[in-house]
């Protein structure tokens, strides 16, 4: 029922209708990760052929902004334009330059890029990717890992359940402090015994300065994609330094903005903020879904995923929660 509507109201033109009478107060952050040639269930993306009818939809009838420019105009007192959307993408992936990169030099879009600086000129990946792979790779239909003193089993007979048991598997993951993911990572990987290599790649330097000259902006996500609650202080803190001062160095200019890994309510407090800010960041955007307003805490900024298929529910989920 809410597709059928978001679409009516997109295709009859009432959600423009209510965007000229009530234009959205406030920014929005969009947030991407991989942009993918194909459908990869197993990773958080968007299709190329998605993305660029989102992008055509955004530079159509919304102020795409650089969230560097937001942040200095907030810091100088000035009002944000109305329908000013902002575009992200964590990890720093290379289909985002294979096809995102491309797609927004058509419409001459801005966007800012999180890197993990560890993963950049490696054949390693963020831990997460290394566990859709093994999910969509496996010839197993089940695992068994023990959480502490709990031990669950998991098993699928289909892509369904398979994805399932991935999700699963990978909220306990984000649950645990290092090293006790790492040593249930290997664990995992042993059982479900995969040979192929992941295609994935992260970005290279000489990309990420092509695409910095280009007029993408770029941010830190830390070195290694670490849950900064569930590491020690002294790591947090050398995970957020390095990574601004690694990215400079590529970039040979400052980087103003962070992202937290995972993000959400419980993947950072007050303290790490404090680190975060004293690192000399200006800002630092979160996975918490919401509309940024004039007086939102620039080291707590909302995002909006948008992994929709369907461009009037993408519409839609623009004009939701507006301040």
């Amino acid at each position: 029922m809410k597709k059928r509507l978001a679409k009516i109201g997109f295709y009859s033109g009432l959600v423009k209708m209510v965007h000229n009478i009530r234009p959205p107060v406030g920014f929005r952050i969009l947030m991407y990760h991989h942009v993918t040639d194909e459908e990869e269930i197993f990773l958080p993306h968007v299709t190329v052929r998605v993305f660029s009818r989102q992008m055509k939809y955004l530079h159509r009838e919304y102020q795409v902004m650089d969230l560097n420019d937001i942040i200095e105009m907030l810091d100088r007192g000035e009002t944000i334009p109305p329908r000013a959307v902002v575009l992200t993408f964590d990890d720093g992936y290379e289909d985002v330059y294979r096809n995102a990169f491309p797609v927004l030099k058509e419409y001459d879009l801005p966007a800012t890029v999180f890197v993990s600086t560890g993963f950049v000129d490696s054949d390693r990946l963020p831990w997460t990717d290394e566990l859709g792979f093994l999910f969509k790779e496996t010839a197993k239909a089940d695992l068994e890992i023990e959480v502490g003193e709990r031990r669950e089993r998991f098993s699928w007979r289909d892509e369904a359940a398979r994805l399932g048991a991935f999700r699963e598997v990978k909220n306990r993951l984000k649950e645990l402090y290092d090293p006790d993911r790492v040593e249930l990572c290997d664990h995992i990987k042993e059982q479900l015994a995969v040979s192929s290599h992941n295609p994935v790649q992260i970005l290279t330097s000489s990309k990420i300065r092509e695409m910095g000259e280009a007029g993408i902006s770029f941010g830190s996500h830390t070195v290694h994609h670490q849950i900064l609650t569930r590491i020690s202080p002294r790591l947090a803190q050398e995970e957020i330094r390095e990574s601004k001062l690694q990215l400079e160095r590529i970039l040979s200019r400052e980087v103003k903005g962070f992202c937290y890994p995972n993000g959400g309510v419980g993947d950072f407090n007050d303290v790490i903020k404090s680190m975060v800010q004293h690192a000399g960041f200006q800002y630092a955007c979160t996975t918490v879904e919401g509309v940024n307003g004039p007086g939102r805490d620039r080291f707590a900024l909302r995002r909006t995923w948008t992994s929709e298929r369907s461009l009037s529910l993408f519409a839609a989920r623009l004009l939701k929660g507006s301040v």
